[in-house]
């Protein structure tokens, strides 16, 4: 027995950049996407929505900007959170913002999600992509195939200034944000796949920070990358990120996220804090007259942590690299029914030079159906952590080739590398109806 899905909704108003929409000041919003699921009356009590959006996002002028998003459940909020956007000469002022939450416990019946973004300081512009999903899981046992063995999440903060923020220790010590645990029954041992996502909040107080996430399975690290900003030109980032662990044995274990300074400045986390882990088993057998099943997953993560010693150059456009790709089965009972969750995460070093405008995309059998802006620039804050998530619509049958890649559109001093993590996933939900 396994946990059900109970549906899938995604929006994409923009999956690639294009135009410029105008963000409005705090407290007028824009709304960029919704969607809407079910909770039906078998689950009311007793399930879990997470909800991750994608946004891209233009800074008008020169200077450090700062805006809001925050996500509503049927008018009301649920989360939110700030960013900066990054100040640099013109040409070098894109850049892509994730982010998740975790909604639990609903009543049964309809729920729309929405997700909005305003200007708090400046003037910034959506330019997208935009993207929007609802993952909403029951979290008794019912149904009989094993392809959603477990799914937890912890949610300390949804949202920033509602609980005392949390001091950011020097390294070595380390400060633990969240914690989860899962069980992997023993028929699923050393066959499944645990996707573990993360949205933290982080205000930069004094000085240059440079901080670490670190991820651990039962105090075993199996990820860490890092993130930087100083209090003059980056106060405010929220970074999320993404990994996946394989083949996991059978038994209860204990993931916890934690977060440490390894700079003299001081930090602090602010929220929100988001964690949640999905463990995926093997069996992609399509039970009959079912809707919103795991139609197949597949992950790759080249690298798990950073690795500063081997970096890989960013080529200059049109040149690319591809830093990861996965494969995807869409039978043909699911043919033009169906949504390919598709999530990315990479780690780069920006140490030489002032700026590079990055473009993160990704492709479907050779076809674009992705992109996304990304600046770098060194103000000595060098490591960058980048999440991005689209979701491709209705595939074909058989199987599809999805990949990542990465450039750089324009640069002054140096385009930059990539040291990792590298993370990339696909999962595919069908029958939809």
């Amino acid at each position: 027995m396994a946990q059900k899905i109970l549906d899938y909704a995604a929006s994409v108003p923009l999956s690639v950049q294009s135009g410029q929409t105008l963000i409005p000041n705090s407290p007028a919003q824009l709304q960029l996407a919704s969607v809407g699921v079910f909770i039906p009356p078998t689950a009311a009590g007793a399930n879990r929505v997470e909800v991750t959006a994608t946004v891209g996002i233009f800074r008008n002028f020169g200077t450090s900007g700062l805006i809001r998003f925050r996500i509503f459940r049927d008018g009301s909020e649920i989360f939110n959170e700030l960013q900066n956007t990054p100040s640099s000469i013109v040409g070098f002022r894109n850049s892509v913002f994730t982010f998740n939450t975790v909604d639990f416990n609903l009543s049964q019946g309809f729920y729309i999600y929405s997700v909005t973004v305003e200007s708090v300081f400046l003037t910034n512009s959506v330019i997208g992509p935009i993207t929007f999903s609802a993952l909403s899981i029951g979290t008794a046992d019912s149904v009989s195939n094993d392809q959603v063995i477990n799914y937890q999440a912890s949610v300390p903060q949804s949202v920033q200034g509602v609980a005392p923020p949390v001091a950011i220790p020097t390294s070595p010590t380390r400060v633990q944000l969240a914690g989860l645990g899962v069980f992997i029954p023993q028929s699923n041992a050393g066959n499944n796949s645990v996707q573990l996502k993360a949205t933290i909040g982080v205000e930069s107080v004094s000085g240059t920070n440079q901080y670490l996430f670190r991820i651990f399975r039962d105090g075993v690290e199996i990820f860490n990358t890092e993130a930087s900003m100083d209090s003059v030109n980056l106060t405010f980032i929220s970074s999320a990120f993404h990994t996946i662990d394989f083949d996991v044995a059978g038994g209860f274990h204990v993931y916890s996220l934690t977060v440490e300074n390894l700079t003299g400045g001081t930090a602090q986390v602010i929220g929100p804090i988001v964690f949640s882990g999905i463990v995926i088993g093997a069996d992609t057998q399509i039970a009959a007259n079912q809707s919103n099943q795991v139609l197949d997953y597949n992950a790759s993560v080249p690298r798990s942590v950073q690795v500063t010693g081997s970096p890989l150059t960013i080529p200059f456009s049109p040149a690319r690299l591809q830093l990861v790709g996965t494969g995807i089965y869409i039978p043909t009972t699911s043919a033009g029914a169906n949504r390919v969750q598709i999530q990315g995460t990479i780690g780069c070093l920006y140490n030489v030079g002032s700026q590079s405008q990055l473009c993160i995309r990704i492709f479907r059998d050779g076809g674009e159906i992705f992109n996304a802006p990304y600046v770098l620039f060194f103000t000595g804050t060098p490591f960058y952590t980048i999440a991005v998530q689209t979701i491709d619509f209705n595939a074909s049958s058989l199987f599809h080739v999805y990949t990542m890649t990465i450039e750089s559109t324009a640069f002054n001093g140096n385009t930059g590398q990539v040291i990792g993590p590298i993370t990339f996933s696909a999962l595919a939900i069908g029958q939809i109806d």
